[in-house]
């Protein structure tokens, strides 16, 4: 078992331990790590020796984290986060802006020309050139995941599952929109009076990250066989022709414009989601975080 003291070489296995599992193998960590597969065998080998468990399976069947090499990088993930927030707030606390800001934000939002996060990172670059910026474009469960476990500072998406171990704040709202593909239906169809009848015998692909049957009432009375964790997935499954399901307007405004997709209802059944930005409960921001944070709800509001 480690020492409560972790020492420097700890720290190095702890290190190669967490870029072999992010590259799922010892083959393609050899380029990060610049040593050779051997090498870095030796070095998991030596970690698993001084935690006193196995962490991963490596063989002919492929690479694999065990249930407890699972629980290890998950905390690893957590004490190299505690690294950084310690140097950052040590620099916040001489009024720089440097050091590094992690943020999460919902997939596709890149589409939305006049989101607030988009303004907010431009003024914060020229605010703080010095930051390094890492950037993750996640589903909502993996954003509020990365919070969690201070993977990252901010988390921005909509959640409609509040974590008790999280802070959420509304930033503002986006309209999504009931839509169908050619080939459906639906599609083009402007009859009030035959759409509830076709809705009826529509699929509806549903949105796994949120409680569908409350954020879209309309689902409770469709049929389903098939879900997505993603926007971009729901979007997949609307394209085929097959299913209706929700989008972001500003997202599904790409294939409207070109004919491909279709307001269910001329707008009948569009709904309201609220955007927010999580963050961990208890746990404070470093200047950087605190900077973005500001300039995120001047950009908002």
């Amino acid at each position: 078992m480690l020492p409560p003291d972790l020492s420097k070489s700890d720290l190095h296995l702890l290190y190669v331990f967490t870029t072999v599992a992010e590259a799922r193998g010892f083959s393609a960590a050899q380029i990060e790590l610049n040593v050779s597969q051997s090498t870095i065998s030796r070095q998991i080998s030596d970690l698993e020796i001084r935690l006193g468990m196995k962490l991963c399976q490596r063989g002919r069947s492929g690479f694999r984290l065990t249930e407890k090499g699972e629980l290890v990088y998950r905390a690893t993930q957590r004490l190299f986060a505690s690294v950084r927030e310690f140097g950052e707030t040590i620099d916040g606390s001489r009024g720089k802006l440097v050091g590094n800001l992690s943020v999460a934000v919902v997939d596709n939002w890149v589409f939305n020309d006049m989101s607030a996060f988009s303004t907010a990172l431009q003024r914060f670059v020229d605010k703080a050139p010095n930051v390094t910026i890492e950037l993750s474009s996640l589903a909502p469960d993996d954003i509020e995941m990365a919070v969690q476990d201070m993977r990252v500072s901010l988390g921005i998406g909509v959640f409609h599952k509040h974590k008790p171990g999280l802070i959420y704040e509304t930033i503002g709202y986006e309209k999504m929109g009931l839509y169908c593909a050619q080939g459906h239906s639906l599609f083009g169809e402007n009859d009030t009076s035959k759409i509830p009848k076709l809705l009826k015998s529509s699929l509806y692909a549903k949105r796994t990250y949120l409680r569908e049957r409350e954020v879209a009432p309309i689902s409770r009375s469709l049929k389903t066989n098939a879900h997505a964790h993603q926007i971009e997935g729901i979007a997949h499954l609307i394209l085929t022709g097959r299913y209706i399901g929700f989008l972001p307007e500003h997202f599904a405004n790409v294939w409207v414009r070109d004919g491909k997709l279709f307001s269910v209802g001329g707008g009948e059944y569009d709904q309201p989601s609220e955007l927010k930005v999580a963050k961990k409960r208890g746990a404070d921001l470093n200047l950087v975080g605190q900077t973005f944070e500001k300039l995120l709800f001047e950009a908002a509001h």
